[in-house]
């Protein structure tokens, strides 16, 4: 089991924040078992009806897709809606009052564990259908469809990483090395490469990596480096991180198979941002590779760990 080996104060220094990074050890076999209440989705996702009201409202909005999906971490129930009316609407149903004046319009995935009374503990993916990072498809020199069918690849790998941070490593946060993480994932499904340059224009910074562009993603991640020093110097260390992750992949080929992205994250994460650069030197201890083939891995693995609270 892993652990995060930072708990953030308000006002941190940039040696603080960059000090951000998981421990990994004792790692059990993948993909781990599902967590319990996904039995129960299960049911409701074979026959489109829920036991629960306000989630039954979801299911019958045509606007919102609904699915099971194989992740290492176990399955997870994705929602993915197709107008930014029914997004909004089902993400006030899992986190009922806490987005009561609206959602900031840039935002457009969640890995949410929800508040709704009668759902205690279950955790979902949503996801909006929007071009990624608020980019176009022009912007990217892709039609929109074909951006949007992207935007979505990129959108649930992203939060899936979440999801694997999450139990396996037992926890995830607002953070740019998290964002890495999952944004790198995100790219290799969606492109099978590392783009760099490509990142950055995700977080919002120039492609010297210097400057934080008007509208950026980056901005939130670091918003308690009150200091523009702090700042500056995160903003320079994520820079050469995303250099350093374009050689690394560029040199080891193999990692960009599926089958080894569970690998490929816990190296990231494990490494911090500072230690991106050098991700050759990061080790662990080894477990099985992943794939697909879910449903014979979990009967295998039934002694999965549970759910981290």
């Amino acid at each position: 089991m892993g652990k995060n080996l930072t708990d953030f104060s308000e006002d941190l220094p940039a040696r603080e924040y960059l000090a951000h990074r998981y421990e990994a050890s004792e790692l059990p076999s993948l993909p781990l078992a599902d967590e319990d209440f996904v039995r129960e989705w299960e049911i409701w996702l074979a026959s489109k009806r829920a036991a629960v009201p306000d989630v039954d409202d979801i299911f019958s909005d045509e606007a919102v897709a609904s699915w099971l999906q194989e992740t290492p971490a176990g399955r997870i129930p994705v929602l993915y809606a197709s107008s930014r009316t029914s997004f909004e609407r089902a993400m006030n149903v899992l986190y009922p009052g806490v987005f009561s004046t609206g959602i900031q319009a840039s935002v457009n995935a969640f890995t949410v564990q929800t508040r709704h009374p009668a759902l205690c503990g279950h955790r979902v993916i949503l996801l909006n259908k929007a071009g990624y990072s608020s980019l176009s498809g022009k912007e990217v020199g892709m039609s929109e469809e074909e951006w949007h069918e992207k935007s979505l690849t990129i959108r649930l790998n992203h939060e899936v990483c979440h999801y694997f941070s999450l139990r396996v490593l037992g926890g995830m946060q607002n953070h740019v090395l998290d964002e890495i993480a999952a944004d790198c994932v995100g790219q290799l499904a969606a492109f099978g490469a590392y783009n760099a340059s490509l990142q950055r224009r995700f977080f919002g910074i120039s492609e010297s990596g210097g400057d934080i562009l008007p509208g950026n993603r980056f901005s939130f991640y670091v918003k308690k480096l009150l200091i523009n020093d702090s700042i500056r110097e995160v903003l320079e260390e994520t820079n050469a991180a995303l250099s350093g992750l374009e050689s690394y992949l560029s040199k080891n080929p193999y990692m960009l198979l599926e089958s080894n992205r569970p690998h490929l994250t816990i190296k990231i994460l494990s490494a911090g941002i500072r230690g991106i650069h050098d991700l050759t030197s990061i080790s662990f201890v080894p477990y099985p590779f992943w794939c697909k083939d879910g449903a014979r891995k979990r009967e295998r693995n039934k002694k999965g760990i549970g759910e981290i609270s």
